[in-house]
């Protein structure tokens, strides 16, 4: 998707310029801001990489987990993705879940021999230098975190939000050695009421698998948006309008596609992500020059050939919240920007809208995604950078009839 990629270059090289302009007013600490941020090379990102396998003790249950982390988006996020399973509950922690949780006594028969799904992503910001993390998980929880490292151990602070709305938590991960890590996580819920678990870990070399199980406590998102997006979609078109300055292009299909997103539930089924297929393959001189008039002296030809060199990745994870009915979703890209989105549905579209932190920090916009017809669908976004100038970005999308990719 060369027209895409060119656009999203445009917008976070326009938010760098905005940085340097506002750079006095940055805190000392704060490290200054690249356009194109090095993949994640420090020692605790590099260490974590690989499959892990291991147990978990907790108030509500003991069980096995595994766990796969690699670096994604370029290198510049870590993403883990983790499967645990309930094997035993004692009379004790069956007590606690009655007592502290309420859960009746199907709720804990259910709970045995599920698998439960998790999504981690964390970060350093680069601006900042912040390390950020948020979790997904097959129970539709949402949390957002802040960790700081002390020697062999990362201190992350914990914020909840869906189904966990109001808990807070505190997770301690200890590197033992260069193949075992052990966690220890503590929950304060909102009555004030305490929970913690165990994690030990080793490093293992099997590939963690894919049960695709389903949650035994919400089912699935099953609303018809989501439904209908499920699949593989194709780019057929894009139009940008950048600070007054058109810039137009249309990806002609071919054998291999001309790009799009595939769109699958996972996370037991909690949670709508997006990944994109068929990316960059590259500028035109044209097209090149194009970015160069419109950027001017914030770029670089470095910069500029490092971003051609690499293909534009982004994930979008979206879902409802269970308890307001909202519609929420968080992206992160290969520039590490992250941001995230609230919204609502009106009649065939869904209406977005977005505040971004790292690369894109103080970038904020408003998407709108407008079902066509149920294989074709427009796809507009209007950002402000935090200077004010406006883009708008749009977009025609088709579905592929091959079923999407797994």
């Amino acid at each position: 998707m060369k027209h895409v990629s060119i656009i999203l270059f445009i917008v976070m090289v326009s938010m760098v310029s905005c940085a340097i302009n506002q750079e006095k007013e940055i805190v000392e600490e704060s490290k200054p801001s690249s356009f194109q941020p090095k993949p994640l090379d420090d020692e605790w990102s590099t260490w974590l990489v690989g499959q892990w396998e291991g147990s978990v003790e907790s108030d509500v249950g003991t069980g096995k987990i595994r766990t796969k982390i690699e670096l994604g988006l370029n290198g510049q996020f870590l993403i883990m993705k983790s499967e645990a399973e309930v094997t035993e509950i004692t009379d004790k922690q069956r007590q606690y879940l009655k007592k502290t949780l309420h859960a009746s006594d199907e709720y804990i028969e259910k709970s045995q021999n599920s698998i439960f799904e998790e999504l981690q992503i964390h970060t350093i910001d680069p601006q900042t230098g912040e390390v950020v993390g948020y979790l997904f998980d097959g129970l539709r929880c949402i949390a957002e975190g802040r960790a700081r490292r002390q020697g062999n151990k990362e201190i992350v602070e914990w914020k909840w939000s869906g189904t966990s709305q109001g808990v807070t938590s505190v997770c301690i991960i200890e590197k033992i050695n260069d193949n075992k890590i052990i966690l220890n996580h503590k929950y304060t819920l909102p009555d004030g009421n305490k929970m913690q678990a165990r994690t030990e870990m080793t490093r293992k070399k099997e590939t963690v698998k894919d049960s695709r199980s389903h949650s035994f406590y919400l089912e699935p998102l099953d609303d018809e948006w989501s439904k209908w997006l499920i699949g593989k979609w194709e780019a057929i078109g894009a139009h940008s309008d950048f600070l007054g300055d058109e810039l137009e292009g249309v990806d002609e299909p071919n054998e291999e596609g001309a790009g799009g997103f595939t769109m699958e539930l996972d996370l037991n089924g909690q949670f709508l992500i997006w990944e994109p297929w068929a990316e960059t393959d590259g500028m035109t001189d044209e097209q090149k020059k194009q970015v160069k008039e419109a950027l001017g002296k914030y770029v670089s030809d470095e910069e500029l050939e490092r971003f051609v060199s690499m293909s534009y990745k982004s994930l979008l994870i979206q879902t409802i919240d269970p308890k307001t009915g909202e519609r929420i979703a968080y992206c992160f890209d290969s520039q590490r920007l992250y941001g995230q989105g609230r919204g609502r549905l009106e009649g065939n579209k869904e209406v977005m809208e977005w505040e971004f932190s790292g690369i894109g920090r103080g970038l904020t916009g408003i998407s709108i995604m407008e079902k066509i017809s149920d294989n074709k669908l427009a796809a507009s976004m209007k950002y402000t950078l935090p200077n004010g100038k406006k883009m708008e970005e749009k977009m025609e999308m088709i579905r592929r009839k091959i079923e999407a990719e797994k």
